[in-house]
């Protein structure tokens, strides 16, 4: 049987109680920190450089997901390439910040994902190499500003000049003649109650689109402009 191999070194990536740690170490970790400084060439005085702070650091290193367990695992996997593959990706398609640690090297930071490669090679089917790059991520605090809040204009109401809607609750006998002539004076101005109601009379009975206003039914509430 094969004896893992023991290392002091365990590269880990974290968020939350979800964790991917890399069955196999990679051959180096490439660690930059790259400069910020600006320099400005000015007429008598030369060139002036600007020393500011560092820039975020950026971590590299390559290594693979093997299908079968081997000699050179760090430990007996329990997740298949395909379930650490899809992890990282999640974590970079949903914009998380992880936590990058290896331990034995001092290294636990939060970090953004800046890319992920995946791979296969010729012959070992079922392995997934890779080529990451992390970045040291910095959460910020937005400093709320307070802004005073204007007075609000007092707007002057003006009474209410509409007449209040009108309704007439249908009765049995009642026909849309008879509410207009009750309403209006007038038996011809049966289409004004129609027209306001048409939609709640259509959909209560089809049979009103042929014939207008013509089926009412007890219970009904009919708007009266």
């Amino acid at each position: 049987m094969d004896q893992l191999a023991k290392s002091v070194y365990e590269f880990w990536m974290r968020s939350g109680v979800t964790s991917v740690r890399f069955p196999v170490l990679p051959e180096k970790l490439d660690m930059e920190t790259q400069g910020k400084n600006e320099s400005f060439d000015i007429t008598a005085y030369g060139e002036i450089t600007v020393i500011q702070k560092p820039g975020a650091k950026t971590f590299s290193f390559s290594a693979f997901f093997p299908k079968h367990q081997g000699p050179y695992c760090e430990f007996k996997m329990t997740k298949t390439p395909a379930q650490l593959r899809s992890q990282i990706e999640t974590w970079m398609n949903q914009m998380y910040a992880v936590h990058f640690i290896v331990t034995g090297a001092g290294i636990n930071t939060m970090v953004s994902i800046e890319s992920f490669k995946v791979y296969e090679k010729a012959g070992e089917i079922g392995d997934l190499y890779f080529d990451i790059t992390l970045k040291s991520f910095k959460f910020t605090v937005v400093n709320k500003i307070k802004i005073k809040k204007k007075q609000p204009v007092k707007k002057t109401t003006r009474p209410n000049t509409l007449a209040k809607a009108r309704t007439h609750k249908v009765k049995s006998g009642d026909t849309l003649w008879a509410i207009s002539k009750k309403y209006y004076g007038n038996h011809n101005d049966w289409r004004k109650i129609w027209n306001k109601n048409k939609t709640m009379m259509i959909k209560r009975d089809k049979k009103n689109v042929k014939q207008p206003g013509h089926w009412i039914y007890p219970g009904q509430t009919l708007i009266i402009p």
